[in-house]
């Protein structure tokens, strides 16, 4: 087994529970599709009941672990139960779709966006990255299949639960850069934001905790394509480099094609108050505006906790080394810095 299959794997254990059996014209409101498996041509889709939890965690993930062992029901459906999730008065469009080099405050804004009730966020839905794998392992489908069954799970996320919905964000997993032009034509019309950082304070939050981007393996290789590179047997920090060299130049070649809008993580969280909230056209009451001024101030990924700022290095003996490789980042870093200020990148956002 490769390691990205064991990604895979990692991903169906959401789908442990009571197991439900799925029959023709079933009801899947309150469902929210997590994986997708192909068999004999046919795709399959797990489900979790997620009645009563909302999605206000930092990720998707977290608020499947928070439900209840006891309240915890998959059903497997065909691909074609995703059909009752059309458009309108089950379901939103997504309003805005969110992309990231990680670690540059995407949560954050998530986090803020999910305060508000007339807001559906989805951060990091493992439904997306299980068909984009799909696409390009089984063959199960063409193209054109795998627009639709995007765009179909991505209204089954959209649902709408209070009727005080209005607008659907969803933020990808980083490495979903890389299919943006896939995931696009699911919904052409939806304004996309690129969220990046310095590089050297990405550089350093990985060498403190390593995401499964940032190590060789565990990520689809077609989801997250490289150049050919000759790095040291075990030279993770070179590696996470590498793949944030990949994210700063693909996203510059996006936004000089006017697909996205640039957001430094140093405009966090002011842009969102200047400039987002009007973007997407969410209209906020001033309670609800210092609700999310009030949340800027904790911890994106650990609501409660005061932020201080990122924790220094715990080997200070690796500084010199990843300014090192900082310093390599920089014209790349300088190009995306040079399309936000000077403004190379289109606003899609007013298409």
């Amino acid at each position: 087994m490769t390691a990205h299959q064991g990604f895979a794997l990692q991903e169906r254990q959401l789908t442990r529970g009571e197991q439900v059996a799925w029959r023709e014209g079933m009801d899947l409101r309150h469902w929210y599709p997590l994986t997708a498996t192909c068999h004999d041509g046919d795709i399959t889709l797990a489900w979790r009941d997620m009645t009563d939890i909302s999605f206000t965690d930092s990720f998707f993930e977290n608020t499947l672990a928070r439900q209840p062992r006891e309240q915890r029901r998959v059903c497997h459906a065909p691909a074609r139960a995703l059909a009752q999730f059309a458009q309108g008065e089950a379901a939103l469009a997504p309003s805005a779709f969110v992309f990231h080099v990680s670690r540059c405050g995407s949560t954050l804004l998530t986090q803020l966006l999910a305060l508000l009730p007339q807001c559906i966020v989805m951060s990091e839905p493992p439904i997306i990255d299980s068909l984009l794998r799909l696409h390009h392992e089984a063959g199960a489908a063409a193209a054109g299949d795998t627009v639709a069954l995007l765009r179909q799970a991505m209204l089954a996320m959209g649902q709408r639960r209070t009727g005080r919905e209005s607008h659907f964000v969803i933020k990808f997993d980083c490495w979903h850069l890389h299919s943006l032009d896939l995931l696009r034509q699911a919904f052409p019309g939806t304004p996309c934001l690129f969220l990046y950082r310095a590089p050297l304070a990405v550089l350093s939050s990985h060498h403190r905790q390593r995401g499964p981007q940032m190590v060789p393996g565990l990520i689809h290789p077609a989801l997250l394509p490289l150049p050919a590179s000759r790095l040291a047997p075990g030279d993770l920090d070179a590696y996470t480099a590498l793949v944030l060299e990949g994210f700063y130049r693909q996203a510059r070649v996006h936004a000089v094609a006017g697909r996205l809008r640039l957001v430094n993580y140093s405009q966090l969280p002011a842009i969102v108050f200047t400039e987002l909230l009007d973007l997407l056209g969410l209209a906020c009451t001033a309670r609800q505006r210092d609700a999310m001024r009030q949340r800027s101030q904790s911890h994106s990924k650990y609501t409660g906790n005061a932020y201080r700022g990122d924790p220094g290095l715990r080997q200070p003996e690796h500084e010199a080394r990843l300014a090192q490789l900082a310093a390599s980042l920089a014209p790349a870093y300088a190009a995306l810095e040079q399309g936000r200020l000077g403004g190379a990148s289109t606003n899609v956002m007013e298409i």
